[in-house]
């Protein structure tokens, strides 16, 4: 845990804040490198990857208010402040999710006509890599973290006189880094995959249900109690469902509608 990489002119500079602009700035290049050598217009790419970008960003946002909301209603309407401190955070992925996607549907379907399938696959296959440095940048600022572990590779995040984690002197998993590395291999994966893809869609119908299963199972490690609540919860995390494992379901099952979609459709054209 490192919150604060370097102190200009006496006012912190957030290592959560670089690595999170720096994941997205490499993850538009990244989009819109492959964009160009799919034969789609480099700029258009680009452009719908800064609105949807801003759009997920503020959807995220959104979203983790909402999540307070009904888990808390009265008071936190009354503390607005509370609010207004979460708004100002990164937000919920899955809200990142909702809104990105449900914008960049609409948009792509007006802007690229026929191929808008194909720029979804595009961002899908790079947002792994964003999501890489990300959950690096979560884990320096010691949020998204574990519940407590006996296990060797678990870690302990200390005070380090600016900011007291909620679990400082615990050992707990790091799950952050299960994440990243998850993600990053998800990112390989889908590279792969991409030069034996079949159809439009396939990339985006293979990274819903990677990163469905990727979330569903480290939500069982997870710890923060910030990141949205059960459905319903037992003694046992085994025996429970947290919100976004729920919302990992729903993206395996629409990876796997997708998949049978576009394989159905080749079919038809064979």
């Amino acid at each position: 845990m490192h919150p604060v990489l370097l102190v200009y002119r006496g006012r912190p500079i957030f290592t959560y804040t670089v690595l999170y602009t720096v994941a997205i700035i490499s993850g538009i290049f990244f989009i819109v490198l492959r964009a160009k050598r799919e034969g789609l217009d480099p700029w258009e790419v680009f452009a719908a990857a800064l609105f949807t970008t801003a759009v997920a960003k503020i959807g995220a946002q959104l979203y983790s208010v909402l999540l307070m909301l009904i888990r808390h209603p009265l008071y936190n309407l009354s503390h607005p402040q509370r609010l207004w401190n979460v708004f100002k955070t990164g937000g919920a992925f899955h809200g990142a999710l909702i809104f990105g996607v449900g914008f960049a549907v609409l948009y792509l379907r007006h802007q690229f006509k026929e191929e808008w399938l194909k720029v979804l696959d595009v961002a899908f296959w790079a947002i792994p890599w964003i999501q890489t440095v990300g959950r690096l940048g979560c884990f320096s600022a010691g949020c998204c973290f574990g519940r407590p572990t006996h296990m060797p590779w678990g870690m302990v995040f200390p005070h380090l006189g600016i900011f007291r984690h909620p679990m400082a002197g615990v050992k707990i998993h790091p799950t952050q880094l299960y994440e990243a590395v998850l993600n990053f291999l998800n990112f390989l994966l889908l590279s792969r995959l991409w030069k034996r893809r079949e159809f439009d869609g396939q990339i985006t119908a293979y990274y819903l249900i990677n990163y469905g299963l990727i979330r569903y199972f480290v939500e069982f490690y997870r710890g923060d109690a910030g990141r949205g609540g059960y459905i319903f919860k037992t003694s046992s995390p085994y025996l429970s469902m947290s919100l976004p494992q729920l919302m990992s379901i729903i993206m395996i099952i629409s990876g796997i509608l997708l998949l049978r979609w576009g394989r159905n459709k080749l079919r038809g054209e064979k």
